[in-house]
């Protein structure tokens, strides 16, 4: 059976759902760290909230290359900082958001100190099994390529 791109993207992120807590991994100068995040899925981008003050938006504004896992799919993105919670263009993302994860919404909708990151995924492994053989699914977005590999 022939994969189809779309198909297996649409799978992949009605598996991720529509709101996950996903691990996170940023690296700058060299140092990486990973952490779980609230996040939200809308027009196969993935975004959360973070505070200027920490870790995680320092290394993105330093590096925007980053990587994801959620159970068997890893995704490895570029990340956009795209301006803070409660910026008139970010109403639709943060009303979304509201749905899924209300207290940290209302903790944070107005602090000036809290943006919203966006990220583009550019490469998506997922890991299954079929016939009791593991394979894998790689999913290239710019490309809008996909392969199945059986790992042996």
């Amino acid at each position: 059976m022939e994969l189809n791109y779309l198909d297996e993207l649409e799978k992949i992120f009605k598996y991720i759902g529509k709101s996950n807590t996903i691990a996170l991994a940023t690296c700058s100068n060299n140092y990486p760290t990973v952490r779980l995040v609230s996040s939200i899925i809308y027009d196969y981008k993935i975004y959360f909230q973070t505070g200027i003050d920490l870790l995680k938006y320092e290394q993105i504004h330093d590096n925007k290359n980053v990587a994801l896992c959620i159970n068997n799919i890893q995704i490895e993105g570029t990340a956009k900082i795209i301006g803070k919670t409660n910026e008139k263009q970010n109403n639709g993302i943060m009303e979304i958001y509201k749905m899924y994860h209300e207290n940290p919404y209302r903790k944070t909708f107005n602090d000036e100190k809290v943006v919203i990151i966006e990220i583009n995924p550019l490469k998506i492994t997922r890991w299954d099994y079929e016939d009791g053989k593991p394979y894998r699914i790689f999913i290239d977005s710019e490309e809008k390529s996909i392969k199945k590999e059986v790992y042996v």
